[in-house]
């Protein structure tokens, strides 16, 4: 009698790779291959590779931290470009602390910013895509002015400031300096 196969989504595999960086700020393939009672080419079928399901797991923690942070600073009543930089400030405070990410950035360094920063993982993507929403509906609200440089551009240069700040040691033995990238912040969003 042939064994059952089992069957998985990629919102299954997301969500227990999801729990398991959590749990470990890890992402061993043959856990999550455990957790589910998959093989590792079902695994790998479904999600395509390991950068890419660790690159859908921290966007989608990156993505409700700042949909958490954009909420909180405009419930303390922020809005137009302050709203922007108390997000950005909630959103870099919220990652630094969040041990998952900072136990991946120090164990595995080298995976932790590939995937952070290339099409291997399409986090950097997906945050400068983020910060261009955020900047479009600031515009069309009337809470934002006219951008220096176009909306896109502004929103990859407001990210690799949070990059900077979050992952500037890493990167290239840099102590993140939270006025400076404020100011920069203030100077990409034309507010002074």
């Amino acid at each position: 009698m042939p064994s059952a196969r089992r069957v998985i989504d990629h919102d299954t595999a997301l969500t227990a790779a999801r729990r398991r960086f959590v749990a470990t700020g890890g992402l061993p393939m043959d856990e999550v291959c455990r957790d589910l009672n998959v093989s590792r080419a079902t695994l790998y079928r479904v999600v395509g590779s390991r950068d890419l399901l660790l690159g859908d797991v921290l966007w989608q923690l990156a993505r409700r931290t700042l949909d958490m942070a954009v909420h909180e600073t405009r419930g303390a009543g922020a809005s137009g470009v302050e709203l922007l930089l108390g997000t950005a400030d909630r959103f870099e405070r919220a990652v630094a602390r969040f041990a998952p990410v900072q136990r991946l950035l120090r164990e595995e360094p080298v995976d932790a910013l590939r995937v952070l920063f290339t099409g291997s993982g399409r986090v950097h993507e997906r945050m400068v895509d983020a910060w261009a929403g955020l900047l479009r509906e600031a515009r069309r609200s009337g809470e934002l002015a006219e951008l220096p440089f176009g909306v896109d551009e502004s929103a990859y240069a407001l990210v690799r400031v949070g990059e900077s700040m979050l992952y500037g040691d890493l990167l290239a033995g840099v102590v993140p300096d939270g006025e400076l990238a404020e100011r920069l912040r203030r100077t990409i969003l034309c507010a002074g």
